[in-house]
């Protein structure tokens, strides 16, 4: 029981450093700023701010 629960802490361990490595290799490709040629933003209500 007991290496049973330290095994999922490691693959929940193991999953989170590769979604952090992931999320941050993409944001260095798609930053937050957005697309620079529209100059509109998208807010989390859906709606579109000039």
């Amino acid at each position: 029981m007991k290496e049973m629960l330290k095994r999922i802490f490691l693959v929940a361990f193991i999953l989170l450093v590769l979604t952090a490595i992931s999320g941050f290799f993409y944001m260095q490709k798609h930053p937050m700023e957005g697309n620079k040629s529209t100059g509109k933003n998208l807010k989390f209500s859906g709606q579109v701010s000039k």
